[in-house]
Order: structure tokens, then sequence, then C-alpha cells
């Protein structure tokens, strides 16, 4: 700078009409997008559901034509498929092996084709209990089942392995490749529906559902009509209802009409058992919520308090010990577990009975 020159005071940028304007119409634009029509199955739809984009982390392919692109799974419904995952980290395709992933598809009651896979443990456990169960996952929101499907990660597979029993998995209405929109009412039909073709095609299993975040609404409404066949129910990261997680309280006794995911209200017309598990650093769902729902449960059984763990970190495979606590509830805490040892307690008492005559 010249000498004799001195420095102007630079002013802070202050907003003018025209910043202000631009504002106001994102905001009336957000406000109409949302709000418009003013149906709360709608509202709650658009604020509520997050798909990734279709496409983003897998697709499916025709066996007899795996070049040919399809849509939605309801182009290929009659047609052996298989699914080919995009690896997020190089963009490249990876297929998982038919013995690990079996594809099919369900058609839910509102007529909305889903695709549904089944994953395979290379060696299934020698628990008489476990070896009787198999385990329904129901996602959280912003991820379908190219996202937990990739190589080298925690992915379905490695699940199978842990639990050492077959996991099943499925994306709602309007993620992935499933037809339909998303939606809750959607969701709720979507998780009977896989249901209740797991027992048509497992009719010698029973079935422990599995929820994380959104997916433990689903769980937790098929849970709460206590279908045949259901054996235990694993909640992860739940939430109480839509409003109250815009509440600090969460127990909050009386539920608005205009409310949504109200598993309060109906978690504790569950009759099995069920395990819940929560991140103490939880900011997108505070544990609290997971607390609320542990206090209204029928047969609760001890939960799982994640330190360390966020809404994110909680299923990463970060915190091997929870993975633990759920093998150990398909072991020792489920309805058929819990059968199992009274069966053997009875055989034994039995036997003591008749060693003693």
């Amino acid at each position: 700078m010249p000498r004799g020159v001195q420095r102007q005071p630079v002013a802070d940028h202050q907003p003018g009409c025209c910043d202000v304007f631009i504002e106001l119409l994102r905001a009336c634009g957000l406000i109409c997008y949302v709000a418009c029509p003013p149906v709360p199955s709608v509202i709650t739809r658009k604020l509520a559901f997050h798909p990734p984009e279709r496409g983003m982390t897998y697709r499916i392919a025709m066996k007899s034509d795996p070049e040919k692109r399809l849509k939605n799974i309801r182009g290929c419904r009659d047609e052996p498929i298989q699914l080919v995952v995009r690896n997020i980290s190089n963009g490249a395709d990876y297929i998982h092996s038919e013995r690990e992933v079996e594809v099919f598809s369900v058609t839910t009651s509102n007529k909305n084709d889903l695709v549904c896979i089944k994953c395979s443990p290379d060696n299934y456990s020698n628990n008489p209990a476990v070896s009787d169960q198999v385990v329904l996952f129901c996602q959280p929101n912003s991820s379908d089942l190219g996202g937990f499907l990739q190589p080298n990660s925690m992915n379905f597979v490695t699940y199978a392995n842990v639990f050492e029993t077959d996991f099943y998995a499925f994306d709602y209405s309007g993620y992935g490749f499933s037809s339909g929109t998303q939606g809750e009412k959607n969701m709720y039909a979507d998780i009977r529906a896989v249901y209740e073709k797991i027992r048509e095609m497992r009719p010698d299993k029973k079935i422990i559902i599995m929820g994380y975040s959104i997916g433990t609404t689903a769980a937790v409404d098929l849970a709460s009509s206590n279908p045949e066949g259901l054996a235990g129910v694993v909640l992860i990261a739940p939430f109480t209802s839509g409003l109250r997680l815009f509440s600090k309280k969460p127990d909050k006794p009386d539920t608005c009409w205009a409310d949504s995911f109200t598993s309060f209200d109906k978690i504790n017309r569950i009759d099995t058992r069920v395990l819940i598990c929560h991140g103490d650093l939880d900011e997108v769902i505070p544990l609290a919520h997971g607390m609320a729902l542990y206090e209204k449960l029928k047969n609760p059984v001890p939960p799982l308090i994640v330190h360390g763990a966020n809404h994110h970190t909680i299923l990463s495979g970060k915190y091997i010990h929870v993975f633990t606590r759920i093998a150990s509830f398909l072991r020792h805490e489920s309805l058929v577990s819990c059968r199992s040892t009274e069966v053997d307690s009875q055989e034994s008492s039995t036997k003591k009975t008749t060693d003693n005559e």
C-alpha cells in the first residue's frame, strides 16, 4: 500500500432487501412443500422419509439379461435376479455369492413389490434355540440394501455369520428398487408382507424382528399384534413417537392426534421378550426415548446402553458388544430359547426324580 494512504475499514456485509426477499421465498417454498396438501400422512412422508438416490448403492439384474436396466423389481418379478452392489469407496460393482445372498420379491397388501434378501452364514449354530430362529431386519431411514451390503465392511452377511442363522432384510416401498411410495402405512404393510412370506417359506422357524432407528417403529407395529411365530424383538436406537422427538418429554402420556410412529402407545402390547440397545451419545434420538419405551415393556430383558456410541456408530461394528448382546438374546432370552431352557429343566427334574426312585 502506498505510503500515506490509510486503509479504509471494511464494513460488515449487511443483507440487502433482495437477500431478505430471497430467503423469505425459500422459507415459504419449504413450508408450502411440507404443508401442502395439509394431510398429516403426506407431511410425515415428506419430513420422515429420505431414501438414497435409486442406483446409488446397488441395482438389480435379471440373470438371463444382466445388462437390462430395470426401474424396480416389478419388471422381473418372475425372473431369477441378482443384486449388484456398487462399492461406494471405488464405484466398482460387487456381487455376493448366491450362497451368501439370495434375492426374492414380496408383494404387499398395498400392491407394492419389495426387494428382499436372505443372507446365510458360513456355519449354522449348534445351539438348538438359535437354529430354530431367523432374523428379520428393518433398516433405518437414509439407507437401502446396497448400503448394508458393502464389501469389506460390517454388512448383512457379517450379521448372519455373527448370529449364526439366516438374516432377512428388505427395502421399504419407494426405497431402492422396491416399487410404490415411501410412507408410514406402506412401511407397516411392508414388514407384515415380508414377515408372512418368511413364515410361508420357513414354517419350521420362529422369527426375531430387529429394527434400527425408524425401522423400530415398523418392528413395534407388527410385534404389537403378536403375530404367530414371533420369538423376540430387538430395538436399536428406538424413539417414542414422531412429535415426541421434538419434545423434552419422550414419556409424555398423552399422544397428539396428528402424531406419527406412535411406538409409545403400542409397545406395551408386545407379549414376547424385547431387547433395547441405545447409545448414550445419540443426538438424533436421545437415550431417554429408549428408556421411556423400556419402562413400558411387558416382558423386558436388561437393555444395553452403549457408552460412547451415537446414532450412526452403534451398529457400525465399532462396538462389538452390541452384536454379542444380541447374539446372547437369541441364545438365552428369546421365546424359543426360554422354552428350550424350560424343557431342559423339566427333563432334568424328571431324571432326578427317576434316579431318586
